[in-house]
């Protein structure tokens, strides 16, 4: 999967990809199948930023009704159903609670018509439509929900994907299967572009900090809400700034006396929606949304998001509430919104586009994507592509359509995850088995789990695994007593050495704690 950084020079790609989220793996993926030779490169690991710090739900934003971007609405029902269709190993169908009590800025009637023109631009979905619940059926469905001022309770569909980093290394497997390049690890930190027309990417290995320039026609800056940063290495241009992004927490609680379903609600104090969600062996709680201009690498909660969301949460399960005690761990995201100031945080628009630098002063050849979401990384990438048509020729030959390959089946244990490649694990299992062991004693993740993410899924450091290949590092105990085993396993196939190996541990601790905050550092406790 990754040549030496030297090679590059030599070669002439049509298409760099910068950043490797959701939305930059499946551009490289779309214009490598359309015959543009691409080189995918992403700073730190492929879905380590934004994607990671979703609320992991594949929907189709029925907030987004409210400010009238039904076109969006419909893109994202149409994207969801392709994605429960396609890779039901990640992408699940999911019923959500809808309760509306006294006070709720949306009565009812409301409601009930958002969910109605909901099911109706979702045309020809397999889900089930929404429906109100009566009272009865209400108290076994959920007792533990809040009968206080309770008006009405409707279901409706989305879907949830547990780990969309799984989504991110499957495009990222697909775009090298079909020719592409993709490079972890590797920073975007200039573009060469002499007379205003972009000649060249100038790029840094974070494992050996070599530099090396890789010509090209276009750049395509999918860097989320790092897109103005990569800007900062581009001349000639006003750099107005295109993203102005919100940052989202989440807390991840172990409660078991809590909800036994999906809950879409509103909150008192604000309005916004929230969802409480089971999610893994947990329950995810989230999300906020609050105007963020910092380094999107240090986002983290804050005591008061914190605050916010357990009383939301226990406004609705009363009867057995979450405290501090209960919060596992916290996480944060940046949304890469476009620059709105002025704009109320929740109707910025949550569409996405391209944007020509040739427009702005910059060279010819730039374009930067600006907004996305997870649900709609697949048209997104379509557009792009567009772009890519205008701008550029294909140097190779379109890539025949890939092969349907067998949906995953159930009781594939840890190896479900795989979907259709879990017979290459097993492979693995088969070849070496001593490697038929967990990585620790709470988790079913297997070593061979490890080894098959150094050999087939570009993992470079044990977060790369622990956090992105495998569910394992979203534990309660994050893996940490197999911390050194999963080490062992990636020094014999990457050739560490025994201090290496050391370090590789101590680097997934301090990524551990900034990435996944317990709530006592969050309080300063």
């Amino acid at each position: 999967m990754r040549p030496g950084l030297g090679d590059l020079a030599a070669r002439r790609f049509d298409v760099i990809v910068i950043g490797g989220g959701i939305n930059g793996a499946r551009i490289a993926l779309e214009a490598q199948r359309a015959g543009y030779a691409t080189l995918l490169v992403e700073r730190n690991d492929f879905g380590a930023g934004t994607t990671s710090r979703a609320t992991r739900l594949i929907h189709g934003g029925l907030r987004y009704l409210e400010h009238g971007e039904f076109a969006l609405v419909y893109e994202s029902l149409h994207e969801r159903e392709v994605l429960v269709r396609d890779t039901p190993h990640l992408v699940r169908p999911l019923r959500l609670l809808v309760p509306v009590y006294e006070g709720d800025a949306r009565p009812p009637w409301k409601v009930r018509a958002g969910l109605a023109l909901y099911d109706a631009l979702s045309l020809r979905k397999t889900l089930p439509r929404h429906r109100a619940m009566p009272p009865r059926a209400l108290a076994a469905y959920e007792p533990g929900l809040s009968r206080e001022g309770l008006r009405a309770a409707f279901t409706f569909y989305d879907a949830q994907v547990e780990f969309p980093e799984r989504l991110v290394i499957e495009s990222v497997r697909e775009f090298t299967a079909a020719g592409g390049i993709a490079l972890n690890h590797v920073e975007a930190v200039r573009f060469v572009s002499p007379g205003g027309a972009l000649r060249a990417v100038a790029l840094r290995d974070a494992c050996s900090a070599r530099e090396v320039e890789a010509p090209c026609a276009v750049a395509i800056n999918a860097a989320g809400p790092w897109v103005d940063e990569v800007l900062r290495g581009s001349d000639g241009e006003r750099h107005d700034p295109l993203i102005g992004g919100t940052k989202g927490s989440h807390i991840v609680v172990d409660w078991p006396d809590g909800p036994r379903n999906a809950v879409f609600a509103m909150a008192k104090q604000d309005g916004r929606p929230f969802f409480v969600l089971p999610w893994y062996r947990y329950t995810l709680i989230g999300t906020t949304d609050l105007r963020y201009e910092g380094d999107p690498s240090a986002a983290s909660a804050t005591p008061d998001e914190v605050r916010y969301l357990i009383e939301e949460t226990n406004r609705l399960f009363p009867a057995a509430p979450i405290t501090r005690e209960h919060i596992l761990y916290t996480y944060c995201g940046v949304r890469p919104l476009p620059f709105a100031p002025g704009e109320g945080e929740a109707s910025i628009t949550r569409s996405h586009f391209v944007v020509d630098h040739a427009t702005r002063g910059g060279p010819h050849g730039l374009l930067s994507v600006v907004g996305g979401k997870l649900t709609t990384y697949r048209s997104l990438a379509r557009a792009a592509l567009r772009e890519i048509v205008r701008r550029a020729q294909p140097s190779l030959a379109p890539a025949p359509p890939a092969a349907a390959r067998a949906a995953a089946t159930p009781g594939d244990g840890p190896l479900a995850v795989y979907g259709p490649r879990r017979n290459e694990v097993r492979a693995l299992l088969d070849a070496e088995p001593a490697l038929d062991t967990p990585i620790c004693e709470h988790n079913p993740d297997l070593l061979a789990q490890v080894a098959y993410a150094v050999d087939a899924e570009g993992a470079l450091t044990l977060a790369d695994v622990l956090l992105r290949r495998l569910p394992c590092g979203w534990s309660r105990c994050h893996a940490l007593d197999g911390a050194e085993r999963a080490a062992a396993v990636m020094a014999k196939r990457l050739g560490w050495s025994g201090e290496q190996a050391a370090a590789a541990v101590d680097a997934y601790r301090r990524e551990l704690r900034e990435t996944l905050v317990p709530a006592p550092e969050v309080f300063g406790a």
